[in-house]
């Protein structure tokens, strides 16, 4: 995600200075923060079992990005093509037509409802 937009870089005070493909690669921060935004995902497909869970869990997720000093609400859908692209990589011969349209409904599912609880935290009570 990164690679393709740099720009988010910026939102991330330890990310700042990792400008090239090589310094981000070797970075366990940013490995770590991958991996935290895996986790957010796998745990929200995992939730969809138990919805009030799931929305529970996606909306505080969602609210914490209010934290973020220049976040902005579109950048939750930078995540769409890395996703479906790890997807695709993980599954291999398994990520067949049917699989990517379940997943794109999926992660569209997710962003929507991230974007509602980042929405939602700024709305008067």
């Amino acid at each position: 995600m990164f690679e393709e937009h740099g720009e988010l870089l910026n939102l991330f005070e330890k990310f700042k200075e990792l400008k090239t493909k090589e310094d981000q690669a070797n970075s366990l921060e940013l490995q770590e923060h991958a991996s935290t935004v895996m986790n957010t995902l796998d745990e929200g497909i995992k939730g969809l079992d138990n919805l009030d869970a799931f929305f529970e869990y996606l909306h505080q997720v969602g609210a914490s990005h209010r934290r973020i000093p220049g976040f902005k609400v579109e950048y939750f859908w930078k995540i769409e093509k890395p996703f479906l692209e790890a997807v695709e990589t993980t599954l291999g011969d398994r990520y067949t037509e049917n699989v990517e349209n379940i997943y794109k409904i999926t992660i569209k599912f997710i962003i929507e409802t991230l974007i509602k609880g980042y929405d939602n935290a700024n709305a008067p009570t």
